[in-house]
């Protein structure tokens, strides 16, 4: 027999997704903290610390952008269970 489920609490995947958008913000924070402070733009080579802030930057969009199919699946999980018609119970025979 399965819990009866909190309704005030988010469930994993929820928590899931929001840690991982923070984590994704964070990057794309710290890519441009890193392109706008450390980065050598005088040179037309591609130093370290501009590959350093594009590597950064892309980690964080993909972060984000897992964040939100995770939202979304959550979300359409929720509205499909909510809008089908309720399980039928097994009463056995009569």
């Amino acid at each position: 027999m399965r819990a009866p489920t909190q309704p005030g609490r988010p469930g994993l995947v929820l928590r899931v997704a929001a840690w991982l958008a923070v984590a994704g913000a964070a990057s794309v924070i710290a890519s441009l903290l890193t392109a706008y402070l450390i980065a050598d733009h005088s040179s037309s080579d591609s130093s370290p610390s501009s590959l350093a802030a594009i590597g950064l930057g892309a980690a964080g969009l993909l972060l984000i952008l897992v964040s939100l199919v995770l939202l979304l699946s959550i979300g359409l999980g929720r509205l499909f269970r909510r809008g089908s018609p309720p399980a039928r119970r097994n009463r056995g025979l009569r």
